[in-house]
């Protein structure tokens, strides 16, 4: 009996070696503490039996019999252990597989990833490179292991590159990023941005994670914008011209978002105090101009742009002028405006020009419709702009008959040599004196003299002629009495004449 519980305790410390440490320990202990009872078992069986003890054999059978359960209790729970080891054994294998799989996504995403990941020790030096540096910067990733991490950047961001990692060494965990120069192979800087992650008292990393990227386009972009904004703030002091930016509220009234510097100088008031009123509603524009500003603003739901000149008074009370480009944003679902932008330009000269331009256009018009002689401008095109009343008298035409229209007054055969005159007196040639037949509306002719000269705008631009018309059947009148008067002094005086005393009031002095 004895024999056959060594064996099994033999079978069972072949198959221990198979557990874990922990587990063989256990084993062990329990095989041990069997063996150990076994041997007791064995020597008191022995002394039983040199003493023929009957009773201690019945005592040793009831011993047999709690050795054989307890071994097999024993037993029972080694296959429970042997059990559980070999759970653990295929949990090993499926955590093995899956740390397999793991690594190989990382790697994947190492190689594929656009930024450069770089493992940093506390003492600054390179300890990991992902293979993207060579992409980006040139150099071979395992070349860098080991070197300065800082001794590629700029020299003027060496300063704050040292900051940020010293405040990594000192705070563990993610950092915010910082942008810096750093020396590719080649010898010319790129600009990278990098975030760290500071894993120094992870036992698995005991590092700096670094991710860097390349922003050179990024950074184009942004020094063109802030060129572009250097350029907007130099053009907006140095000009009159300024931008403003309205947010339009759900009962309709509008309040200032922004205005650019040049307000000042054109309204003599800050931006700021455009925040604390409205615009077109306010002591800034003028009286006159406010409200139809107001109904121009009311119907801007059908027209997305507009374009108002109109005054405002600044803060010393002077009246100035400006042309507002402005246009509305349209919100559809709100179904109503929610922004104006605008863009206002000052034209206090301009519109002072206009205004004694148009004076003199009034005193010019009225001078013309009261002078003696018939007057009439044309366009570069022929068209009638101008038909005095002496036109109207001399040709008969009314000036509603003539104005958009050609000249009625110019024979048929004649109107290419006469509109060929007057664009001649357009370009610089004007005409004196020009002896003309021309119709009137009555279909007889009349002879007149022709005066022509360019008409030309503020920017010296030919606009038309101006034509003047005197009559010539005065002048002829005229000139036939004289070629009369001429013919009878030419005659041969008759004999009878001499006889024929003058009157007394003619008589000489000295005369009888």
């Amino acid at each position: 009996m004895l024999e056959t519980v060594y064996q099994h305790l033999e079978i069972l410390q072949e198959q221990a070696s198979k557990f874990s440490p922990q587990q063989q320990e256990i084993v062990t202990k329990i095989l041990d503490d069997l063996s150990y009872f076994l041997q007791e078992m064995a020597a008191s069986r022995q002394f039983e039996s040199a003493e023929n003890n009957a009773e201690k054999l019945v005592e040793l059978e009831k011993l047999n019999s709690l050795l054989e359960r307890t071994v097999a209790q024993q037993a029972s729970q080694i296959r429970q252990l042997k059990e559980q080891f070999d759970k653990e054994i295929s949990q090993h294998r499926r955590d093995n597989q899956g740390l397999i799989k793991s690594e190989a996504k990382i790697q994947a995403l190492l190689r594929n990833s656009p930024d450069i990941i770089s493992i940093v020790g506390a003492d600054g030096l390179v300890r990991y490179h992902s293979g993207v540096l060579q992409q980006v910067l040139g150099y071979n990733p395992e070349e860098r292991i080991g070197k300065f991490h800082g001794e590629l950047i700029h020299p003027d961001d060496l300063l704050a590159w040292q900051a940020y990692f010293g405040k990594l060494l000192e705070a563990p965990g993610i950092a915010g990023s910082i942008e810096y120069r750093i020396r590719h192979a080649d010898g010319y800087w790129l600009y990278m941005e990098s975030i760290g992650n500071s894993l120094i008292y992870d036992s698995s990393v005991q590092g700096i994670i670094i991710n860097s990227r390349e922003i050179g386009e990024r950074k184009q972009a942004e020094i063109a914008v802030r060129e572009s904004e250097l350029h907007y703030r130099v053009m907006s002091q140095i000009t009159s011209d300024f931008a403003y930016s309205f947010k339009a509220l759900p009962d309709g009234k509008f309040t200032c978002e922004w205005a650019t510097e040049a307000f000042e100088r054109c309204a003599g008031r800050v931006p700021e105090e455009l925040e604390s009123f409205g615009w077109w509603n306010s002591e800034l524009v003028h009286p006159d101009d406010r409200e139809i500003l107001i109904k121009q603003l009311e119907g801007c739901t059908f027209s997305r742009t507009g374009v108002n000149e109109y005054r405002i008074i600044d803060r010393k009370g002077e009246v100035r002028w400006v042309r507002d480009c402005w246009q509305v944003v349209w919100d559809k679902t709100a179904e109503r405006v929610v922004r104006l932008w605008g863009a206002c330009q000052e034209i206090t000269d301009r519109k002072q020009v206009e205004l004694k331009l148009q004076l003199v256009n009034e005193v010019m018009i009225a001078q013309m419709a009261s002078a003696p002689l018939a007057i009439n401008c044309t366009d570069n095109n022929g068209r009638t702009l101008v038909w005095n009343r002496a036109a109207e008298q001399l040709f008969g035409w009314t000036s509603a008959e003539v104005l958009g229209q050609s000249l009625p007054n110019i024979p048929e055969g004649q109107k290419q040599d006469f509109y060929a005159l007057l664009k001649s007196a357009c370009n610089g040639k004007p005409q004196n004196g020009l002896e003309v037949s021309l119709l009137k509306k009555d279909g007889s002719s009349i002879d007149v003299w022709l005066f022509a000269a360019p008409v030309r705008d503020v920017g010296g631009e030919t606009i038309g002629s101006i034509n003047i018309f005197s009559d010539l059947s005065e002048r002829q009148r005229i000139q036939e009495k004289r070629q009369q008067l001429a013919a009878m002094k030419d005659m041969e005086e008759p004999f009878w004449a001499r006889y024929v005393k003058p009157p007394k009031t003619q008589r000489k002095n000295g005369d009888r």
